[in-house]
């Protein structure tokens, strides 16, 4: 082979590997592009209503969404709600509830630890913030940046209508330290959640129709040192008896050492019910090696503060 020849034969070998090269960059950056569909149901209280630009006089039970993002388009979304009533002992509302539809754009502001997705239309009377606790979970966001406080029956987390498989790290949020600060001797979260997964999981017996658990969880505090001491837990089923035991706050995982878990009787590994702080007054459960559970498109696996009126 000349030196012409070899020549060639060099040029041509690199630009095939530089071309080889950009279409698998290229693959993985597409990887994560497109279309992305979330689902929940969520309160309908004022705030929301105002963002959503809903009456305020409406009468709303819960609001469920259908939120469509598509970052190949413009970074645009669509977003379907259906809002009102609700139908006693369905998970729909009373004559079909109302709808609405909201098109716009969304950008996400960065910070080191995690992500918050901006949606703005012109039906909205102000933004909607969401942040990001994986690609498959999203939990929405007051004006202030605080995460949204739902009720017994619904939260403020919508969740990916088909997740993925991936593991992802417990997100590093900036308030969940207050955990710590919370001076309450006695603190009380409620939810309801999504039943088969967390059965199967924990091993709970519940009938093949379970849709959904309802969850009240008292936690109680040393009066002098506020270090965790006992807990109640009321769950649909065990109405017979009360679950009662020890919890502790556990600081950090593999992935995040930051993360605050809170441990429900953290001595009994086989029993043990772990939720993440997302602040004090927003808990996640946890599956057992320490991921999200994601939920579907009426309950999400959150719990939220019970706030008792002050006399």
């Amino acid at each position: 082979m000349n030196s012409l020849s070899k020549l060639l034969f060099h040029f041509t070998a690199i630009l095939f590997l530089g071309l080889n090269s950009f279409c698998s960059c290229a693959s993985n950056t597409g990887a994560h592009m497109g279309k992305y569909y979330f689902v929940g149901c969520t309160p309908g209280d004022d705030l929301i209503k105002s963002q959503l630009s809903i009456p305020n006089e409406a009468i709303i039970d819960f609001i469920k969404w259908d939120l469509t993002m598509d970052s190949l388009n413009q970074n645009s979304f669509v977003l379907n709600i259906v809002y009102g009533e609700s139908q006693p002992n369905t998970l729909g509302f009373k004559e079909g509830g109302q709808t609405k539809l909201y098109q716009g754009e969304y950008h996400i502001s960065k910070n080191s630890n995690y992500e918050i997705y901006h949606l703005k239309s012109s039906g909205f009377q102000t933004e909607i913030a969401m942040v990001k606790l994986n690609s498959n979970i999203f939990h929405l966001l007051t004006p202030q940046k605080q995460l949204m406080i739902g009720n017994g029956g619904w939260s403020y987390t919508l969740n990916k209508k088909t997740p993925d498989k991936n593991k992802y790290p417990l997100p590093n949020l900036k308030n969940s330290a207050n955990m710590l600060r919370d001076t309450s001797v006695q603190v009380i979260y409620d939810g309801r959640t999504p039943c088969q997964d967390f059965a199967e999981e924990n091993n709970l017996t519940v009938n093949q129709s379970c849709f959904k658990l309802k969850w009240k969880l008292i936690l109680n505090k040393d009066p002098k040192t506020l270090q965790p001491t006992t807990y109640t837990l009321k769950r649909t089923n065990s109405r017979e008896s009360d679950i009662t035991g020890n919890w502790a706050i556990v600081k950090g995982t593999a992935t995040n050492p930051q993360a605050l878990i809170l441990k429900l009787d953290p001595d009994k590994p086989n029993q043990t019910i772990s939720l993440f702080a997302g602040d004090e007054n927003v808990l996640f459960f946890l599956h057992k090696d320490n991921n999200l559970f994601i939920g579907n498109d009426n309950f999400s696996f959150t719990l939220n503060k019970r706030h008792i009126p002050t006399k």
